[in-house]
């Protein structure tokens, strides 16, 4: 059933991202934290102001690497998926990757914060 769920959603992005013009592909460039931080800000400029807020929040905390609130706002506005554009969308999926990366890399370099995070994460996955 998992491995269903997890084809469908393949699936559906790569038929999403197939049909999608210009805007998509630049909403994917962010190859770092910093970055997704300033896609958040200006992919959510004209959003609803409750999205705009998550959005601020979210670009401020990774800014500030406070990953707990980065990656609670980011899974905030994902479960705002219905209400974000493909390249929000986009832009939210590829804070999550990198905030996970800036975590990683964060652990990597001795901050026992991150390293907690990233073992409180692959605890919750494991159950």
């Amino acid at each position: 059933m998992r491995s269903l769920k997890i084809s469908t959603v393949t699936i559906s992005l790569g038929l999403l991202l197939s049909g999608c013009g210009g805007g998509t592909e630049e909403a994917l460039q962010a190859d770092s934290a910093e970055e997704s931080a300033s896609d958040l800000i200006s992919y959510f400029e004209n959003a609803d102001t409750d999205l705009k807020k998550l959005a601020k929040t979210a670009s401020d905390a990774l800014d500030q690497g406070n990953y707990p609130l980065a990656i609670q706002s980011i899974n905030q506005l994902k479960a705002n998926g219905a209400n974000l554009s493909v390249d929000q969308f986009m832009v939210v999926s590829e804070a999550s990757v990198n905030v996970q990366k800036a975590m990683i890399e964060a652990a990597e370099n001795g901050d026992k914060k991150a390293q907690m995070m990233l073992n409180m994460q692959g605890a919750a996955r494991r159950n």
